[in-house]
């Protein structure tokens, strides 16, 4: 559904895309905050592979730092949150990523008016492990120190998620994912007056899945 719906500047947008749910609210026109029945941004859980994303947006909330092509499924849960979660009151917002393809290398890229972006997986181990790397990088600071005098403004974001999945043995899976997120913003002026601002996300997950039988894992 997020892929079929349209987009703007050619970004699509996860969540920009949940705004659209029932119960759901921008937070404001055409940033990615949103409320979930009357709560505040603040009150959303967001996790990515299990692990929390505290600041999940670039360019101060205009886009998502979640890279669509990485991402495998979307669940969002407005009430009713299973015991696992705990720790918000309005919603979470479950983000899981691809496990790589088994069988065959893919290739997939885009780009749009704010970034491109590029997502390669495959297989390590034929029908037993594989990869995934995923990267988006918006370029205007790059085309800006091409045309723009060296006393300006700049601004960049980028993000990079990788994971590996091992099937170690019948009962036994092996899953270890990582991404990064980061905002950059920099004056140079000509008096020597600079500074620069830099915020963003880092996290990691490393889970053993055992089935010990039909009952228990």
């Amino acid at each position: 559904e997020i892929k079929n719906l349209p987009v703007l500047a050619g970004e699509r947008d996860i969540l920009k895309i949940i705004q659209f749910l029932p119960g759901v609210q921008q937070a404001q026109e055409g940033t990615t905050g949103f409320f979930v029945r009357g709560g505040n941004t603040d009150q959303n859980l967001v996790q990515l592979d299990e692990a929390t994303v505290y600041n999940p947006n670039h360019l101060f909330g205009l886009v998502s730092t979640f890279n669509i092509n990485s991402i495998n499924d979307v669940r969002l849960i407005k009430g009713g949150f299973p015991a696992q979660y705990g720790g918000r009151l309005s919603s979470i917002l479950d983000i899981t990523m691809k496990d790589g393809n088994k069988e065959n290398t893919q290739v997939e890229g885009g780009v749009g008016l704010l970034s491109t972006n590029l997502t390669v997986q495959g297989p390590i181990i034929k029908k037993k492990a594989s990869f995934i790397v995923s990267g988006r990088r918006s370029y205007l600071d790059l085309l800006q120190r091409a045309f723009v005098p060296k006393s300006t403004t700049l601004y960049s974001f980028y993000d990079f998620n990788a994971k590996l999945n091992f099937d170690i043995e019948k009962n036994d899976k092996l899953f270890i994912s990582t991404f990064k997120g980061k905002d950059n913003g920099a004056y140079t002026g000509a008096n020597s007056l600079n500074y620069g601002i830099g915020f963003g996300n880092a996290t990691g997950t490393v889970r053993w899945n055992h089935l010990f039988g039909s009952r228990l894992f």
